[in-house]
């Protein structure tokens, strides 16, 4: 999909948001890697100085494993397609981990 994309010049993060503190684009610049191991994960994120002063740990939930959206990156959909398939797969986890709920109560065998 990115072959398809026409060649553009390189421009900095301070040509698109000229208002833009340094701590802001240096947030941006590290969320924004191409390659996805440079890029800042959750925990750097919330002790960046940018957003520092949100980041609370001890009420912080920490998820144990890595969230993958099942969606193939190598087609292009719509923002209508993604919202759709986003909300099928979250409505299909769901009713999974409900039954799972029944049936370890007892409503289904």
């Amino acid at each position: 999909m990115l072959e398809s994309l026409p060649p553009t010049r390189n421009r900095g993060f301070h040509e698109f948001f000229p208002a833009a503190t340094d701590d802001a684009l240096d947030l941006i610049r590290n969320l924004l890697h191409f390659n996805p191991n440079k890029r800042l994960t959750i925990e750097q994120t919330l002790r960046h100085p940018y957003v520092s002063q949100f980041h609370n740990p001890e009420d912080e939930p920490n998820c144990p494993y890595t969230v993958r959206i099942p969606i193939d990156d190598n087609h292009k959909f719509s923002i209508r397609e993604y919202r759709e398939r986003l909300y099928a797969d979250i409505s299909k986890r769901k009713k999974e981990i409900r039954r799972k709920q029944l049936a370890a109560r007892g409503y289904y065998h």
